[in-house]
């Protein structure tokens, strides 16, 4: 055990050296004495101060947890309109307790303290011990803003890394670190099943480097609600349907449903700076290097609305599925089709290393569409590549060819193939699966 706690600790250094953003190395004057089990980050971009009173007086803020909250927006004219929203959230964070340090763009609050207006420098300047259970870490990234391609990927990126930093440094205890957003209402067993490992499921996050919490969206609004539960049915279906064909990669990509290992982390070179997606492609890293456990009774409400924050995900979705009804237009989505052709195809890849010299007679044992499929996206070039592999080793490989992204692309060649999208609610049906609950 000491061993890989060493092994672990070295990893996570060199990422802190070579990687992680400059926030992590303002951290070197972070006072010993704050100490925190679990370490939660979310970033905030046009969002209100509902999200803070609710962990305040959630059961999660009496579980000695951080609350790592980057106030961020873009460098960009949107981002620019929204300042000073930006500012007045910064500015209620500040208030909800004493401040007990600070430096750069850093500021750690106690939430326990109360607020009086008096000199917040008498806090950090007596070196007390705070008594509270927990405390928010405050990252002002509006002042100066996140360059608008590298968006939330960014946001994300900066409170992970200062999460990792302060893990190594003892101030965090938990290996996980978790993801989520201002829109998510956090249910009180949520750091609890991560620690807990009295349960069989929980007894198999010893072997997992990322779990996604359940989840379901609601909103007040009907049209809203509609869309959101239409999207909502559409993730659960594709990801059903990955597990059905036995991919490992059967995963929601949700951000903020999401926790992950603080060293696959490292391993993984942290999140991906991108304006989207980089729930999408840190998993696809991360899965690479573990089991990424699925937390069915650890149930997340998001909140469901339309955004036009980034260019793709949930919000753009929700969005563009309102935009549909309104025109009175169907919303489609993959074949059921595509899943079985998948299923045939993962099967199959049991026997390729067999025919890694003559891979067009491995080909020939599969539908057209799906040969066709495979030639596309590089299947050839990749056997081609591993032919003087041993078998174990040449598996070990196509599983990390044929990731996430790679089967998505797969699943849209076929579509294009002939798969057509259909309506939804007739793909469910027509699906030799059910919906993942």
């Amino acid at each position: 055990m000491a061993n890989d706690n060493a092994a672990r600790d070295k990893t996570c250094v060199k990422y802190l050296a070579h990687y992680a953003e400059p926030e992590a190395q303002f951290l070197a004057s972070f006072p010993a004495q704050y100490n925190y089990q679990h370490v939660l980050v979310i970033p905030a971009f046009q969002e209100t101060a509902a999200f803070i009173q609710r962990f305040a007086n959630s059961v999660l803020a009496k579980q000695q947890c951080l609350l790592i909250v980057v106030v961020n927006q873009p460098d960009s004219d949107f981002g620019r309109e929204h300042q000073q929203a930006q500012s007045d959230l910064a500015d209620y964070i500040s208030g909800q307790g004493q401040l007990l340090w600070q430096d750069e763009n850093l500021r750690l609050i106690d939430l326990a303290l109360s607020s009086d207006g008096g000199d917040n420098k008498t806090a950090i300047d007596s070196g007390a011990v705070s008594d509270s259970n927990s405390a928010i870490l405050l990252v002002d990234r509006f002042t100066k803003p996140i360059p608008a391609d590298q968006g939330v990927g960014l946001a994300r990126k900066i409170g992970a890394d200062l999460a990792v930093n302060l893990f190594i440094t003892g101030n965090i205890s938990s290996r996980w670190i978790h993801s989520s957003d201002a829109d998510a209402y956090l249910p009180n067993n949520y750091f609890t099943a991560h620690a807990d490992q009295s349960t069989s499921l929980n007894r198999s996050l010893n072997s997992a480097v990322a779990t996604c919490c359940n989840f379901y969206h609601h909103a007040e609004q009907q049209d809203i609600h509609q869309a959101n539960l239409r999207y909502e049915n559409a993730l659960r279906y594709y990801v059903a349907g990955l597990a059905y064909a036995k991919s490992p990669y059967a995963y929601f990509t949700i951000g903020s449903i999401l926790s992950f290992d603080m060293l696959a982390y490292c391993q993984a070179r942290g999140f991906p700076k991108r304006s989207a997606g980089e729930d999408f492609y840190l998993l696809n890293k991360l899965a690479k290097l573990g089991d990424v456990a699925y937390l069915s009774d650890v149930i997340i409400k998001l909140d469901a609305r339309p955004s036009q924050r980034v260019p793709f995900g949930t919000g753009p979705a929700v969005q563009n599925i309102m935009n549909l009804a309104e025109q009175q237009q169907d919303y489609l989505y993959y074949n059921p089709g595509i899943f079985v052709e998948l299923k045939q195809c993962i099967s199959a890849f049991e026997s390729l290393w067999q025919h890694c010299l003559q891979p067009q007679l491995w080909l020939e044992m599969l539908s057209e569409p799906t040969q066709q499929a495979l030639v596309s996206i590089g299947l050839l070039s990749f056997v081609t590549k591993q032919q003087s592999a041993k078998q174990a080793q040449f598996d070990k490989q196509l599983t990390v060819w044929f990731d996430s992204f790679k089967t998505l692309k797969f699943i849209h060649a076929l579509r294009d193939l002939g798969f057509d999208s259909i309506l939804l609610e007739q793909a469910i049906t027509d699906a030799p699966f059910s919906l993942l609950r």
